[in-house]
């Protein structure tokens, strides 16, 4: 059993194989990530299911998500009955990295889910929250800032956002700690798909967007070189999706620091600036409420709480067995 700072794991278990359960005729092993993976999606699932007259294409979205658990849980098999093979090199690294790709998909697919599942937006409550606090509108009020160097700094830093777990995840894998690196992949599988539940329960699309602030805007954001370019490739590449609630961009950049901090201290300080420019180009570049950046910050640390017993305790025959 290895201990590091109260992550108690055994290696040779999470090494792509960690929980098991079974499958037809064949025992599939499913690592805590995979096990966050297959709940995600199956809740997703149960959702369509239930808003089926508002999905018009909810079979082929279900066939999808099944079509998807099976090959998790054949990913995982193939990693295990790869274990004494040379070929197990291949079959780890596609098991340690597929979720990568997926977060892709399952994001995009919010873009065509939250308006049929939850069809009301929630900007105007959220920008009545700032307003209630701030008595001004926090991007209205941030135009006293505007500077278009620092826009242009804070856009592209902003856009690094999705660089940060990965960063810290290729300097674990490489690195050779396969409890650590399995650990930072269920706490980032686990942020994001809670993040994603989170838009779905509370679709806002952001203050830039919201006819009352936007009014209220008298400065426009300028940048030099590359803000505008970079500003539409993530708006074509994200599309318009409700994804404000809780800030995913705090909430995955705090958690990134967190855990580099506690398991590789000097990718942490080479990844604190981009994490703290993140964070504040939330509000400052108007793609969130500053509650959104509050609630993000809190789901962050409530999985800190939670995500080590959550990860040693999911059952599995192995820790049961040491």
């Amino acid at each position: 059993m290895v201990q590091t700072r109260g992550l108690a794991v055994n290696a040779e278990t999470r090494r792509g194989e960690g929980a098991t359960g079974r499958f037809g005729d064949g025992s599939v092993k499913l690592n805590p990530a995979d096990k966050v993976v297959v709940a995600y999606l199956g809740l997703i699932a149960i959702l369509i299911l239930v808003f089926v007259y508002r999905i018009e294409s909810w079979g082929w979205l279900c066939a999808g998500h099944a079509v998807v658990i099976a090959l998790v849980c054949l990913i995982a098999r193939w990693d295990r009955r790869l274990s004494t093979s040379s070929d197990r090199t291949v079959a780890s690294f596609i098991h340690d990295w597929y979720p990568v790709g997926l977060m892709g998909l399952t994001y995009k697919e919010l873009t065509y889910l939250i308006p049929r599942i939850h069809p009301r937006d929630f900007d105007s409550a959220l920008a009545a929250i700032d307003h209630r606090i701030f008595g001004v509108h926090p991007t209205v009020w941030l135009e006293r800032f505007t500077w278009p160097p620092l826009t242009e700094v804070l856009q592209l830093t902003y856009s690094t956002y999705y660089f940060l777990p990965i960063v810290l995840g290729v300097v674990l894998w490489k690195r050779d700690n396969p409890d650590k690196f399995h650990f930072l992949v269920f706490v980032v599988v686990l942020g994001f798909y809670l993040s994603y539940l989170g838009y779905i329960a509370v679709p806002a699309i952001g203050p830039r967007f919201l006819p009352s602030i936007v009014e209220a805007q008298t400065t426009s954001l300028t940048g030099l070189l590359f803000f505008q370019p970079v500003r539409r490739m993530l708006d074509s590449a994200e599309g318009i999706t409700r994804d404000c609630f809780p800030s995913g961009h705090t909430e995955l950049t705090l958690l990134v620091l967190y855990y580099a901090r506690k398991f590789h201290r000097c990718t942490f300080w080479w990844l604190l600036p981009f994490g703290i420019g993140i964070v504040l180009s939330t509000v400052y570049l108007r793609y969130h409420y500053f509650v959104d950046v509050v609630a993000g910050a809190l789901v962050a640390a409530a999985i800190v709480v939670i995500a080590t017993p959550l990860y040693n305790n999911l059952p599995t025959r192995e820790s049961q067995r040491a």
